[in-house]
């Protein structure tokens, strides 16, 4: 296991602390960004256009965020691979899709991916191991790669918790009386001298069961419920198109639906052409067929399959709190529940022998009772005459405690977390009464770990920083959706309870993606570090949508606003409790030390200048992924940065190791950054280079624990200087760009859209939601409001 160690010349000496093909990547990368700065350098300087816890939560141990959505192969007659347009596909069909890069630096992965138990630091603080996420995976395409982004999110099969149906019937006992269920079974047709008429015995193929159990749910739903807003579908071989940013062609074909008419169901935005009501946003679950013979004697290995249908009714659905799937065969059904603490399922019935139960099961999955079923009531939709939602309210607390009622400016959220296990942060914009807009975040915070609510208590009045108008805490807990395990330690090691809370904050403008201007990015990304400084609070998840820009010709200081304090600590805090977590934050825009936290013995503390070095990222994101500036221009992701988002920390930490060791490559930023930001971003280069090879020296270095110590308690001295000299950067550059950019005419056409928006709706931008509260703005209270998205990336750190 080795340490990067920053080098500032020689690429091979990286390499030789690498093992096998790896040292053979590792030169390759260092070697070609070598002969490129030689030939830069025989260029001379680039010249460019200026215009230019008794319960618990957490599981596997880190984040995997790249592949997911589905397709459903089942049979024969239904068995087909989805790909998006344009992309091959595999040449092994039943193999995943993989990258299958050589990591540059070697390590257990079983210690990395392993399962990490609860455990309490000194003060009782939690420390929630990070869930892989499947936040930002759209490659999977086939079945089987669809199948483990769920395991590599819920876990394998043997540490998901098991629990005792009767849990759930005891809840689901008042939707039928058992004088109903005997006058429904002398009725009925369907079952018979004590079995129900299914297909069973030699030669019935799973598709045969289709037919009839839709017959059986479609006796049993209005016999029972009363009313004509549940029906059951047969959907085997029906794509039902998921949800995914960026957007894909994915699909995936539930055996059986339960469609669903209600204040949170519509249409889907995208369906099959013979079947335009036919979607995940209109399931209010789904009805996994087996053959009994491939049941098998639990269900803990059918729960990828019908994890894949779970995480888009999450995401269609985004005011989902728990989706509960029924898997049944001939003779015997359990159920399978998620939630944001991840899965848990049941034991078998025998459905003949305890048909009672069976019906409860069926209307359990089917109820018009929308809390019930498994949704947040409190935000309901108005539905249109095109069956989709056309307008919405979301009802909460204000600062007094009292009920008060938003409308949704937007019937859906500006962020919607596409995972099933984590935080599921769903944010959304609602306008009071008088015409104020608000950002509502949703979100489910880990048992144990210190409210945001604490750090924006703590923010109140200070500039840079989103203010908090209400909040509600642990409005729920995913321990409440749960029934008792029965399936051993290592499995309740798998769960960590969740609270629900909910914060409304003041409006302020868009993520810092959104900038008008260069001057206007870089002045938002200062004041962001200044706030940084002011507020003493390590934030831990610096990226690009949690630094908004400010109302335009905001001040100085009020240019642009810090805002996700989720995973903040105190800056002041015990060193001991501030250890750097590769789980924590978003991996894009980690520090090297940070993402080499997995490897030592020695603890390495998550410091402000981890924070620091996450904004050079962003930074870098910016000047490296844009050609432009407005909502007409799309980020065009180089290859090199996403490298820095390898869901190995090993090798994003090596990426970005090379990266910092050579100069810029002719090509990196784009021709839209002006020579101003270019030396900003040099500067800022040499400056985080600096502290990295410092730190190398702290935490690599044979030295006493005293040495140690004292070496870095004189770094952390330093820390006014250390902002004083990235600030004054910054300023300088911010004097000599231009307030308007040149006119650029190769700008491409925007494609940053809402992650929950139909058909990829825009974000709120300034031309956009900022121009439509320009009046409204005028009447507020000078602390600027406006709309706003946050969105986290990736999965649950350490302690979240």
């Amino acid at each position: 296991m080795l340490s990067p160690r920053i080098r500032t010349r020689s690429s091979s000496r990286l390499a030789q602390n690498l093992n096998g093909t790896a040292a053979t990547a590792a030169q390759e990368a260092a070697s070609n960004q070598a002969q490129a700065s030689d030939a830069q350098d025989s260029r001379g300087r680039r010249t460019r256009a200026k215009s230019n816890p008794e319960r618990r939560q957490g599981g596997p141990a880190t984040a995997r965020s790249r592949t997911e959505s589905s397709s459903r192969s089942k049979g024969a007659a239904v068995a087909k691979q989805t790909t998006g347009p344009g992309t091959a596909a595999p040449a092994n069909p039943t193999t995943p899709s993989r990258d299958t890069t050589t990591p540059l630096i070697s390590y257990s992965a079983s210690k990395l991916y392993g399962y990490h138990k609860f455990s309490a630091g000194s003060g009782g603080t939690l420390s929630t191991p990070m869930a892989a996420s499947t936040q930002n995976a759209t490659q999977a395409a086939t079945l089987v790669a669809q199948k483990q982004v769920i395991v590599d999110e819920i876990g394998e099969s043997n540490v998901i918790p098991a629990t005792s149906i009767d849990y759930f019937l005891v809840e689901y006992e008042h939707l039928a009386e058992e004088d109903k269920i005997k006058k429904f079974l002398r009725k009925t047709k369907l079952y018979k001298k004590g079995v129900w008429e299914i297909p069973r015995g030699e030669g019935t193929k799973e598709e045969n069961l289709y037919v009839p159990m839709e017959t059986i749910a479609n006796e049993i739903i209005p016999f029972f419920h009363g009313s004509s807003n549940r029906k059951a579908l047969v959907s085997s071989g029906r794509p039902l198109y998921h949800k995914e940013n960026p957007a894909t062609n994915h699909s995936s074909s539930p055996d059986l639906v339960i469609q669903a008419n209600g204040p949170s169901f519509e249409f889907p935005h995208r369906a099959p052409v013979l079947d335009p009501s036919l979607g995940y946003s209109n399931s209010a679950s789904c009805l996994e067929m087996k053959l009994d013979k491939d049941l098998g004697n639990t269900l803990a290995s059918h729960v990828p399959q019908v994890g894949i249908y779970s995480r888009q009714i999450f995401i269609q659905q985004p005011n989902r709190r728990f989706v509960r799937i029924l898997v049944i065969s001939e003779n015997r059904a359990g159920l399978v529940h998620f939630d944001r603490s991840g899965a848990q399922y049941t034991d078998l019935i025998d459905i003949n022998k305890r048909p009672g139960d069976f019906i409860r099961l069926i209307l359990g999955v089917s109820c018009p009772d929308e809390y019930l079923l498994g949704l947040d009531t409190t935000i309901q939709w108005v539905i249109g005459p095109n069956c989709r939602k056309k307008s919405g309210i979301l009802t909460t607390e204000d600062a007094d405690g009292n009920k008060i009622t938003y409308d949704l400016v937007e019937p859906y959220p500006v962020f919607n977390r596409h995972s099933i296990r984590g935080r599921g942060t769903i944010c959304w914009t609602v306008r009071d009464a008088a015409g104020n807009e608000f950002l509502v975040k949703d979100s489910w915070r880990s048992e144990g770990r210190e409210s945001e609510t604490t750090f924006l208590e703590k923010a109140k009045g200070l500039q840079g920083v989103a203010q908090v108008a209400s909040f509600e805490e642990d409005r729920e807990e995913t321990a409440s959706f749960r029934g008792p395990l029965t399936n051993g330690e290592r499995v309740e090691d798998n769960f960590y309870n969740r609270w629900s809370m909910r914060v409304v904050l003041h409006c302020y403008g868009p993520p810092i993606i959104h900038f008008t201007s260069m001057k206007h990015a870089i002045s938002a990304l200062r004041d962001a570090i200044a706030v940084h400084q002011k507020q003493r609070i390590l934030h831990r998840d610096i990226s690009i949508f949690n630094i908004l820009l400010g109302n335009p010709g905001a001040p100085k200081g009020l240019r642009g606003f810090l805002i996700d304090l989720d995973m903040a600590i105190l800056w002041d805090r015990d060193p001991s409790k501030m250890s750097a977590d590769c789980r924590t934050g978003t991996r894009m825009f980690q520090s090297i030390m940070v993402l080499c936290a997995f490897q030592g013995k020695i603890l390495r503390t998550h410091d402000y200048l981890d924070d620091l070095e996450a904004f050079f990222y962003v930074l870098c994101y910016l000047m490296f992924c844009f050609n432009g500036a407005g909502e007409n221009v799309k980020a065009v992701v180089s290859q090199f940065v996403q490298k820095w988002d390898d869901v190995d920390p090993a090798n994003a930490a090596a990426h970005k190791i090379a990266f910092l060791t050579h100069p810029f490559l002719p090509e990196d930023p784009t021709p839209y950054w002006n020579e101003t930001c270019i030396t900003l971003l040099e500067n800022f280069k040499s400056f985080i280079e600096e502290i990295v090879k410092e730190k190398r020296i702290i935490y690599e270095a044979k030295l006493s624990e005293t040495e140690r110590d004292d070496r870095t308690d004189t770094l952390h001295k330093q820390s006014d200087q250390h902002y004083k000299r990235v600030l004054g950067l910054f300023d300088t550059a911010i004097q000599a760009l231009p307030d308007q950019d040149p006119v650029m005419k190769d700008a491409k056409a925007t494609d940053v859209t809402s992650t929950d928006s139909p058909n990829g709706s825009p974000l709120p931008t300034p031309s956009r939601s900022a121009k439509s509260t320009s009046k409204a703005i005028a009447k507020r209270a000078p602390v600027p409001k406006r709309s706003s998205q946050e969105i986290e990336e990736p999965e649950e750190p350490q302690g979240k």
